[in-house]
């Protein structure tokens, strides 16, 4: 005589309690990197003003279609210390104006969990200037990263671009296209590159990197990074 089968019994799946979920969630931090002039602030419109101003050199926004502002704005090696000393002074920098729409996006961002980190090529002596106007311009960050992007300075407190490679990020916004490309080759992040004239025949669009126009497009991209907040 056969024994008889145990019952069959049906597992209930266990419910995570809505709390758990949310800290769970929460667990997951995304990592934005926003870079600050001419995605942040409308830094290069005020160059060719003050080039036009202080050195007498008539070139256009527009025109300038060439990353190094030697080239573009046509400063000698006699002229080129005083304008990027004068384009790094407090006042010049206190007096840009922010891109429309950013400040609003990286509020909701920071307000939905994500960390942003705002990382810019400026010199480290920039550091309480640059402070003080995320301040009055009320842009949320986490971190600030002074990065030696493109070899400029001699100064041990700034980051090189192979330190950002171990900062895990989730997204990269930047108008340099030499960086963005980097960024795009040696991280998995999502790299968008901010639309400016001196990127137009891009690298990094090649190699993957999305050109985006205005804050807007931004993020409407943004939204489909793991979940990341909608527009």
């Amino acid at each position: 005589m056969g024994t008889r089968p145990a019952p069959r019994t049906t597992r209930t799946p266990k419910l995570v309690p809505p709390a758990l979920s949310g800290i769970l969630a929460s667990m997951v931090q995304l990592n934005f990197y926003v870079d600050i002039d001419d995605v942040l602030s409308e830094t290069t419109r005020a160059l060719a003003l003050l080039a036009q101003t202080r050195f007498g050199k008539a070139v256009t926004f527009e025109n300038m279609r060439v990353f190094d502002l030697s080239v573009s704005l046509g400063l000698n090696a006699e002229e080129l210390p005083a304008f990027m000393a004068a384009a790094h002074a407090p006042d010049f920098l206190l007096g840009l104006e922010p891109m429309p729409g950013a400040a609003e996006a990286l509020t909701d961002w920071q307000s939905d969990g994500a960390r942003i980190s705002v990382v810019t090529g400026r010199p480290p002596e920039s550091r309480e200037a640059t402070l003080r106007w995320l301040e009055e311009r009320g842009i949320p960050f986490d971190d600030l990263e002074f990065v030696d992007k493109y070899r400029r300075f001699n100064d041990p407190s700034a980051l090189t671009p192979g330190d950002l490679l171990t900062r895990d990020y989730d997204a990269v916004i930047e108008d340099a296209d030499s960086m963005a490309d980097y960024l795009v080759l040696h991280t998995d992040a999502r790299v968008l590159l901010y639309d400016r004239p001196w990127n137009q025949d891009s690298i990094a669009e090649a190699h993957g990197a999305q050109r985006v126009r205005g804050w807007a497009e931004i993020r409407r991209s943004m939204a489909t990074v793991r979940g990341s907040p909608t527009a």
